[in-house]
């Protein structure tokens, strides 16, 4: 937000007011104006503005968290919080959270006079997925009464699959009656810990098919996923799809890849 004199007296001084606004400025921060005037030599010019927000109340390293691990394995994260305050005597009043099946938490003061620590870990038996939440933490600061915390959980599988998305890449499709050309990409899938087997491949197009090949039995296994080309009826045409992998795993039922080819 800038302030500034529009007419500038011959041999006068002109004020330009600029103001940075703290709610939207996080950290450091580099903002510039353009001045644009009638003078010839400097019709355009430009001022900067560097400095540093600190917030009245901080969390450390930083107010996102990633949870991620396996099913059964226990994620714990730390962030400490502290008032850049010095005439409150700190404290966290409580902390609520939109994701209470997913995660738990405690906070605690710490032996440094108006810190306070808060742990965040990962529900073990969560299945496999990746979601969003936040964590709200309430303060006795009048400035600074809520801080919102971002929390991704992320549950990882036992299964491998690479690559989780295939690339045909362009190709020649069909013309004049005439076929296009078939091409195979090989997909991997492979279980860690335990026992598995792939039960049924699904395609959301008839234009992927695949055959699943045992390498080593309740292991690993190779997938060869190959695309017919329809005939060209545009001069660029891409085709999408998805396989869906069917397994006996009771916590991974289901593993998804993506498909695309493209036209020459």
């Amino acid at each position: 937000m800038a302030k500034f004199d529009k007419v500038i007296p011959s041999g006068q001084e002109g004020k330009i007011h600029m103001v940075i606004e703290g709610k939207r400025v996080h950290d450091r921060f580099n903002k510039s104006a353009t001045i644009r005037s009638n003078d010839p030599e400097h019709p355009v010019m430009t001022i900067s503005m560097a400095g540093n927000i600190t917030p009245y109340v901080s969390i450390v390293p930083k107010s996102r968290v990633y949870l991620q691990g396996k099913y059964g394995e226990k994620v714990e994260k730390k962030l400490t919080v502290k008032s850049n305050e010095d005439d409150l005597e700190f404290k966290i009043t409580k902390i609520e959270s939109n994701i209470d099946d997913k995660i738990t938490y405690d906070y605690a003061p710490t032996a440094e006079n108006g810190t306070w620590e808060i742990s965040i870990y990962k529900n073990p038996r969560l299945p496999t997925l990746s979601t969003y939440g936040n964590l709200t933490v309430y303060t006795n600061s009048e400035k600074a009464p809520t801080k919102t915390v971002q929390v991704q959980v992320i549950t990882k599988g036992a299964i491998t699959v690479e690559p989780k998305a295939v690339n045909f890449g362009t190709i020649k499709f069909g013309s004049d009656g005439e076929p296009g050309k078939t091409v195979t990409k090989n997909v991997v899938v492979i279980k860690t810990t335990g026992d598995f087997s792939i039960k049924d491949l699904q395609f959301s197009t008839d234009k992927f098919v695949g055959e699943i090949e045992s390498v080593q039995p309740g292991r690993r296994y190779n997938i060869k996923v190959t695309f017919s080309p329809p005939v060209k009826k545009q001069p660029r045409q891409t085709h999408v799809g998805e396989m869906t992998i069917l397994t006996d795993d009771p916590r991974e039922p289901e593993l998804k890849v993506r498909l695309v080819a493209r036209s020459m």
